[in-house]
């Protein structure tokens, strides 16, 4: 389904958006809707309790928002990882480590995600996000 909306763009985002289309030989809505679609990416093809956290996300205030760019995976978690990519590379995993391989790589995904969610929704917001480098410095001096 689609929706047609009227749009007024400031000359400030016109222009690079007419330059891009002109660049890439596409109709600017073309352009629009790329952007869009990156800065608000969809949530329909993640599992219904991520993609309802990940919405809620959007109802949440700057501090919340930055607080989850913190997030890390445990240490002992990513260690668990380790040893287990580690041993099916030497010796393969049975079907109880394949489970929990799986189970572990999944939680380091959220995190992943909602990390990454967390930044688009402040960049979204016009909130300058800290580089990887800043964030290291940050995570260890909440740790």
């Amino acid at each position: 389904m689609s929706q047609t909306i009227k749009l007024t763009l400031p000359d400030k985002l016109y222009q690079p958006v007419r330059r891009t289309a002109q660049a890439t030989d596409q109709p600017m809505e073309a352009v629009l809707l790329t952007a869009l679609e990156s800065f608000l990416p969809p949530l329909d093809e993640l599992p219904s309790d991520l993609a309802d956290e990940l919405a809620q996300m959007q109802t949440w205030d700057e501090e919340a928002l930055r607080r989850v760019l913190l997030e890390t995976v445990p240490v002992d978690q990513q260690q668990a990882i380790e040893a287990l990519l580690q041993r099916n590379q030497a010796e393969g995993l049975n079907e109880a480590e394949r489970e929990e391989l799986e189970s572990l790589q999944r939680a380091a995904d959220r995190v992943m995600l909602r990390k990454a969610h967390a930044a688009v929704l402040l960049r979204f917001r016009g909130r300058r996000v800290p580089t990887l480098a800043e964030l290291h410095q940050l995570t260890i001096a909440v740790e």
